[in-house]
């Protein structure tokens, strides 16, 4: 589901987890190493969250999406307390 982050006006993809809750995404494809003690996080296809790194040598693991957050810079509006 395409949609615009309210707060930074980027254009945003909305992707279900398999708990039925909804991640805002940026829309872009991006390759990455899965590593779960790795830096950054994806939000595959499927909804899930995967620990990785972007810096890497060799083959990716595969492609996904940057969760909007870790990219918007009035992030902190939309934190839950």
């Amino acid at each position: 589901m395409a949609a615009t982050c309210k707060a930074c006006g980027a254009p945003i993809i909305w992707i279900e987890t398999p708990n039925k809750k909804w991640i805002p995404c940026d829309e872009g494809l991006v390759p990455y190493k899965q590593d779960s003690a790795g830096p950054e996080a994806v939000v595959t296809q499927g909804g899930q969250v995967i620990r990785c790194r972007f810096d890497y040598t060799g083959f990716p693991t595969g492609m996904a999406r940057v969760p909007h957050w870790a990219t918007c810079p009035d992030a902190d509006k939309h934190r839950k307390r």
